[in-house]
């Protein structure tokens, strides 16, 4: 039993018990899940608020004139949520991830402040620095959402950095973030095919396939090129490039998760699918609202045929729902009734004068006659 975190067996459970709720049993699975406890993804959302709104107050009430404070209100915060976790045994509850993410980020940058002491913290190391802080918060605390901030922030870094900017006046405004970001979708895209003992994991990579294509995307479009008299030179290039970067990784997101039977992949392909909509827009003439409704009448035309193409299943994938037969808890259920079901029915007490069977109208024991 681990202390620090949920063994990738009891985090197994608290999926299923997320999954399940009431179909899981309180004695089985407090058997299973180690005595963790974690919350619904509401309250998981408004404690870890809270959790980031306390250390802030943590550090209003130490003082934000001296830099130490920095470093005794990002301790105080770590260290008050590792002990939610050792004593209390909470695993994704909001809380505690919440301190942690603030602790660790001020722990940051505090040393920021070490390694550049002039105000305004100018340095070309801080923005790394805080990357890979929030990061490892987000590694500690298993936590998805942190994991995919820390990433995204990553790309948008190097996008800005002194390199990327020489590139880009070479290969087209942006282009470098991009192709960074489509680079590291392609890598979560490779990882997730690999099996992981903790869906945490999964999770981390979920995330990261289904919002960097987007992202990355967002860092080289501007809302100036979507006016065709603020084309500039070369723009045709760095169209013809983006769109063809967001065919070859959608292709593979589409692919991946058809064969995977997994959203993640199929969210990044129709965020692909989006972004080349737009990119396609420039090429155009057409005024704003008419490339509005022509877009909106194929996607919907395309919704509605794949719909009824999938009303049989096709490698695994269907557009109809599921019946009341095929949901989880009956799912459960027939598992059980098949585990008991193995088991020999006890055989019928004998009792003087009966004959199990031996009936003829009356069932065991009647004599038929009268």
């Amino acid at each position: 039993m681990s202390r620090w975190r949920p063994s990738p067996d009891e985090e197994r459970w608290l999926a299923v018990a997320s999954e399940l709720g009431a179909a899981v049993a309180p004695a089985v699975f407090a058997e299973r899940s180690g005595g963790w406890r974690s919350t619904g993804p509401l309250a998981r959302i408004a404690l870890f608020v809270l959790g980031l709104v306390a250390s802030a107050l943590l550090l209003a009430i130490i003082g934000v004139g001296d830099s130490s404070s920095l470093l005794v209100a990002g301790l105080a915060a770590v260290l008050a949520a590792e002990w939610l976790t050792v004593h209390t045994r909470l695993y994704a509850s909001g809380i505690e991830e919440g301190l942690s993410v603030s602790g660790f980020f001020l722990v940051g940058a505090w040393i920021t402040t070490v390694m550049y002491p002039e105000p305004g913290f100018a340095g070309a190391a801080v923005e790394p620095l805080l990357i890979a802080v929030v990061g490892l918060a987000g590694l500690r605390r298993l936590n998805a959402f942190v994991t995919t901030c820390a990433v995204v922030g990553l790309v948008y870094w190097v996008g800005s950095t002194a390199t990327a900017h020489g590139l880009d006046r070479s290969i087209g405004g942006g282009m470098t973030a991009m192709l960074f970001g489509c680079a590291l979708a392609a890598v979560a895209l490779a990882l997730g095919a690999w099996e992981y003992r903790r869906p945490s994991h999964d999770r981390m990579l979920d995330w990261l396939v289904a919002t960097l294509p987007v992202v990355a995307w967002a860092h080289h479009a501007s809302w100036s090129a979507y006016d065709a008299s603020h084309l500039v030179g070369g723009a045709g290039t760095v169209r013809l490039v983006t769109a063809v970067l967001l065919v070859a990784l959608g292709a593979a997101l589409l692919a991946a998760g058809l064969r995977r039977r997994r959203h993640a992949p199929l969210l990044g392909f129709m965020g692909c699918v989006a972004c080349l909509a737009v990119e396609l827009r420039l090429p155009t003439t057409l005024a704003t609202e008419t490339w509005l409704l022509v877009y909106g009448l194929a996607a919907l035309v395309a919704g509605v045929a794949l719909d009824r193409f999938l009303r049989q299943p096709r490698d695994g994938v269907t557009s109809s729902s599921l019946t009341d037969r095929e949901g989880p808890l009956d799912l459960l259920q027939t598992a059980g009734a098949a585990v008991l079901a193995q088991r020999a029915a006890p055989e019928a007490p004998s009792e003087p004068g009966y004959t199990p069977g031996g009936g003829k109208f009356g069932g065991g024991g009647a004599s038929g006659g009268y």
